[in-house]
């Protein structure tokens, strides 16, 4: 079984090849009957039939492996990744929202890991400064991150606050309602 997996890829194109030859050899073969029916007298209608519906299922069986090859390719073809081509087309996916179940912008887009790696090249190969690569990365690492919107101690209708001033309680907010993001 496991010599099958490893082989799969050579195994569908030789079934497709033979499937293919096999259809048109038989298509073949079925009009020489089918001229051989006409001209000796026999019954052409059963021999048409008969070489028909054979040549049919063979090409059927041959669309089907011509599909599973071609969906084995796709999975085994490496996608470039680009944050271009991503934000592209995230802006098109905006625009037509049936294109955003497919999710093309997110198969296209660099992982942070991804992103990162380049960024650590490019500054060990000395194409841009220390004071550069740090922005970026802090540009980088921000991306999956929400932003801050203040401490908890601003909420804290306890916390001490700046003499001469009084002290209020905070209005409830739907903020203030949410769980707890984790």
């Amino acid at each position: 079984m496991n010599w099958v997996k490893r082989n799969r890829l050579l195994l569908l194109f030789a079934a497709v090849v033979l499937t293919t030859l096999g259809a048109v050899g038989l298509g073949i073969v079925g009009v020489v009957a089918t001229v051989g029916a006409l001209l000796g007298g026999g019954a052409v209608v059963q021999t048409v039939a008969a070489f028909l519906l054979g040549t049919l299922l063979l090409v059927g069986v041959d669309v089907v492996l011509s599909v599973a090859l071609v969906r084995a390719l796709a999975r085994r073809a490496s996608v470039p990744k680009s944050q271009r081509v991503a934000g592209g087309l995230a802006r098109l996916e905006s625009l037509v929202p049936p294109l955003a179940s497919l999710g093309l912008s997110d198969v296209f887009a660099p992982s942070v890991e991804d992103r990162h790696e380049r960024l650590t090249r490019r500054y060990v190969e000395g194409e841009i400064s220390e004071a550069t690569y740090e922005r970026e990365l802090q540009a980088l690492l921000g991306d999956g991150e929400e932003p801050d919107t203040g401490s908890l101690a601003d909420l804290d209708p306890e916390s001490p606050e700046e003499e001469g001033t009084e002290q209020t309680r905070p209005i409830d907010t739907d903020r203030e309602r949410e769980p707890a993001r984790e």
